[in-house]
């Protein structure tokens, strides 16, 4: 194993990622998708590198001419009633994740979790849980939820494209709302 070229390890953590991506729940992601479809504005949060994928996510949602946030910003408005929150987290039961969305709970906004527990704390608070079949165990070769968040990323990724054939939304619309102050 110590001699394995890169090609071998990255059909390795391909067969990881479509092993997992398979097992997650179709009729969970149709809610997931009504959600945001129904939802007055969109919220994500998530911590670590969880995070910086729910950060991808809401700026493909702006992207697609949804108006969406990020906790934590300066600019991000109060959550309201009829608002979405979008927590990603694997573990499900970090303590500022929690409190986030009890916070948003508090103000009448449903939550949709991304986590690889169904039994965490987040789950069990969510409206919506959605399990991304990920042990946080060790079971995969690769290190520190690497798995988790590289799952998540192309099943989000997966829901944008959903999203944009449902809406009929093209590339080139989408390229409009790209940052031009790079």
């Amino acid at each position: 194993m110590k001699n394995q070229s890169l090609k071998e390890v990255l059909k390795l953590i391909l067969s990881e990622i479509k092993d997992v991506l398979s097992k997650i729940d179709e009729k969970k992601t149709e809610a997931f998708i009504g959600k945001i479809l129904k939802a007055k504005r969109r919220f994500l949060l998530g911590q670590g590198r969880s995070g910086l994928v729910a950060r991808c996510f809401a700026m493909r949602l702006m992207q697609m001419g949804f108006p969406v946030y990020v906790v934590g910003e300066t600019i991000t408005p109060a959550i309201e009633e009829k608002d979405l929150l979008i927590v990603c987290s694997a573990s499900g039961e970090r303590h500022l994740v929690l409190e986030m969305a009890s916070l948003a709970r508090e103000k009448g906004a449903a939550i949709c979790a991304l986590t690889s527990r169904e039994d965490s704390p987040l789950a069990k608070f969510s409206d919506l849980s959605i399990k991304i079949p990920v042990s946080l165990k060790g079971s995969s070769s690769q290190p520190l939820g690497s798995l988790f968040e590289q799952c998540l990323l192309l099943y989000l990724e997966g829901v944008v494209f959903v999203l944009m054939r449902r809406l009929d939304i093209c590339e080139g619309e989408m390229r409009k709302r790209h940052a031009n102050l790079e």
